[in-house]
């Protein structure tokens, strides 16, 4: 009577342990992110690591972006997106990742990407912009002593240059001397040059 009563025990326990354990939840897989923030200069790609606590875990992520394109909706286990701005100031793309495993959805983690306008400098943007608009007075071999095609002598004379470029056409000084007025988004250019610092390269 005794091992029958205790098989029964045994048998009971089976079934108390083996239904316990197929009605428990399963545990929400908590998401991490590799960066958690990230800094690109415009044309620049994300690269944004997914991992979670939980194997197989399955990663989507919505994105809200201000003065930037290019983020999308995705899903998958890394977030590799370029991202261009659209504006002359920083932008950002906030991703909002959620993981899931077993059927079941973790807490949402945010990453928010800032990206960086281009700066200007002075070989890649200024100096065409002056040799093409400037020749021939100002290059070398041209009357004026003044050379736009030499960093140091444009980067210490930008003051005067910006004055002159932003006059009227019919006011004395007015440069290019007998030429057409620079654009407003190339003047807006010289600007900036001198706004990012001056830069050469």
């Amino acid at each position: 009577m005794k091992t029958k009563i205790f098989a029964l025990f045994i048998f009971s326990t089976f079934l108390l342990l083996n239904s316990c354990t197929e009605d428990e939840d399963p545990i929400p897989p908590v998401a991490t992110a590799t960066p958690t923030t990230q800094t690109l200069t415009s044309g620049g790609t994300t690269s944004i690591a997914l991992t979670s606590s939980v194997t197989g875990t399955t990663f989507a992520w919505t994105v809200v972006q201000t003065g930037v394109s290019g983020a999308t909706a995705g899903s998958g286990t890394s977030i590799d997106q370029k991202l261009t701005v659209t504006g002359a100031v920083a932008g950002t793309a906030t991703y909002s990742i959620i993981p899931t495993a077993n059927g079941t959805s973790g807490s949402a983690i945010s990453v928010v990407v800032t990206v960086n306008p281009i700066k200007v400098t002075y070989t890649a943007d200024i100096k065409p912009l002056l040799v093409a608009s400037c020749t021939p007075c100002h290059l070398s071999g041209g009357a004026n002593p003044n050379k736009w095609d030499n960093y140091a002598a444009t980067k210490s004379k930008i003051s005067v240059i910006l004055d002159r470029v932003q006059r009227e056409s019919t006011a004395a000084g007015f440069m290019p001397r007998g030429g057409s007025k620079l654009s407003a988004a190339n003047i807006a250019l010289l600007n900036k040059w001198v706004a990012d610092g001056l830069l050469e390269n």
